[in-house]
């Protein structure tokens, strides 16, 4: 049974396995990772990673629930400092690509492995979160169902250019970021969301 965190030692403990698995995961994909891979990444024996985690599945089920609990998060604070609908949205994107070039490895268990069962499942709460943000931030005008389907859409833009990105870093094989990346990727996918977005509002 895992111990209570009510221990600064085994909070410590419980993250670095944490830090470790995603690691792991990230690299060798869930099927192929094993609790002994991350044990003897941790520096630890297994039996100490069950004292903390009950079994990979629960462990990788963290990290992907956590990864997108932190990214609703931070897109709600992030656009609470604009007014516009449109550096709202462009400050989500921000926020988004953020995350992606800060938290890579996060990222790659989201976008780079298979998921099945449970874990995608939890990869379709975390876009449904992420379309049900966007949606107050699009022409109220337009009923909630194509609202929905254009908040969809700008999901699957920065789906799509996250999961690009992450292509390219892995055949150079993992280089750091350019500085700027995150900027760059946020701007032109905002000015491609909003652009769409006004052209559909003139139809």
């Amino acid at each position: 049974m895992p111990l209570p965190d009510d221990r600064p030692l085994h909070v410590e403990r419980r993250q670095l396995f944490l830090d470790v698995a995603k690691r792991v995961f990230a690299t060798n994909g869930y099927q192929s990772t094993t609790m002994d891979d991350i044990a003897r990444e941790a520096g630890f024996t297994k039996p100490i990673l069950y004292q903390y985690f009950e079994s990979k599945g629960l462990l990788y089920h963290e990290i992907v629930s956590t990864t997108g609990a932190v990214l609703i998060r931070d897109l709600r604070i992030a656009v609470e400092t604009h007014d516009l609908p449109r550096e709202k949205i462009a400050s989500a994107f921000r926020v988004y690509f953020d995350m992606l070039i800060n938290d890579t490895e996060a990222f790659r268990i989201l976008f780079m492995h298979a998921h099945d069962g449970e874990t995608s499942a939890e990869i379709r709460r975390i876009e449904n979160n992420f379309v049900s943000f966007l949606v107050p931030y699009i022409d109220s005008t337009m009923g909630v169902g194509p609202r929905r389907q254009m908040a969809a859409g700008i999901v699957g833009m920065a789906e799509g250019a996250a999961i690009y990105w992450l292509i390219q870093q892995e055949r150079r094989n993992w280089p750091s970021p350019e500085p700027d990346a995150a900027q760059r990727l946020a701007e032109n996918s905002a000015t491609l969301a909003w652009g769409g977005l006004r052209a559909l509002q003139r139809d």
